[in-house]
């Protein structure tokens, strides 16, 4: 498979009043195009600090992050970014929510906004697009919010606790809405997440982080067989409990 992101030797050292706290210590690893990655670990660990890092918004302390074979520093246009809440601004209606980061890309034009429209259309939400945040559910604005980040065309697509809002049973309607979308879209996904479930049921690879400071702890790779895979069904499989006790074994693990 072709690979789209390295991660190279990360560190991350950071001052406080009691001195230095080393948050990452020579995190490695690779993701194949298209691929599905989540992240999981102790809390405390360092995982939204990795992303960060990977997004360009908080800067390393030593290693390399690689994009398509080039070295990236700061924040590239190969990546799009999904917070803990979806963050719709609530005075606009969902079409210009979607176009608001073409906007500051000022990259919004006639052809993008057909782009925007065709991604509403595609994913059940054109009818609404003249109504406001307000007026949808919690899971329909989470839908929203990943066409407005799909609407710049990112490459990698990072989650970080993206669908920790919601209520239990939104929550497993979104995985299967965003799996099925991000998989359409052939968009290489990193997610991190506290839900170990959620990470065994939407991904090919779970990396587990060690506590503090963190590094690449293991690396499983995840194979329901399935047909026609989901979230969802993926739950349901015999193979599910047997990953779920793996990883939750490992996380209660003590170096």
């Amino acid at each position: 498979m072709e690979k789209i992101l390295e991660v190279k030797n990360i560190s991350k050292k950071y001052q406080n009043q009691n001195g230095e706290v080393i948050a990452l210590e020579n995190v490695n690893f690779r993701v194949n195009k298209g691929e599905f990655v989540s992240i999981i670990g102790p809390s405390g660990c360092g995982k939204s600090t990795l992303l960060s890092i990977i997004a360009g918004l908080e800067e390393k302390t030593t290693g390399k992050i690689y994009i398509e074979g080039e070295e990236t520093t700061g924040i590239s246009n190969k990546i799009g970014y999904m917070l803990q809440r979806d963050c719709l601004l609530e005075w606009r209606d969902i079409l210009n929510n979607t176009m608001f980061g073409l906007e500051i890309k000022n990259n919004k034009n006639d052809e993008s906004k057909k782009y925007v429209e065709q991604l509403l259309k595609k994913y059940n939400l054109y009818e609404f697009k003249d109504k406001y945040p307000s007026e949808l559910s919690g899971g329909m604005r989470q839908r929203v919010a990943l066409i407005r980040t799909l609407a710049i065309k990112p490459k990698i697509l990072l989650l970080d606790e993206a669908f920790s809002a919601l209520d239990y049973q939104t929550r497993i309607m979104v995985t299967d809405d965003i799996y099925n979308i991000l998989r359409k879209e052939n968009i290489t996904a990193i997610m991190v997440t506290h839900d170990i479930s959620e990470a065994i049921s939407m991904s090919d690879r779970v990396l587990v982080l060690s506590k503090r400071p963190g590094t690449i702890r293991d690396i499983h790779k995840i194979d329901f067989e399935i047909e026609n895979r989901t979230p969802l069904n993926c739950r349901e499989s015999p193979k599910f409990s047997k990953y779920f006790n793996t990883l939750w074994k490992e996380l209660g693990v003590d170096d």
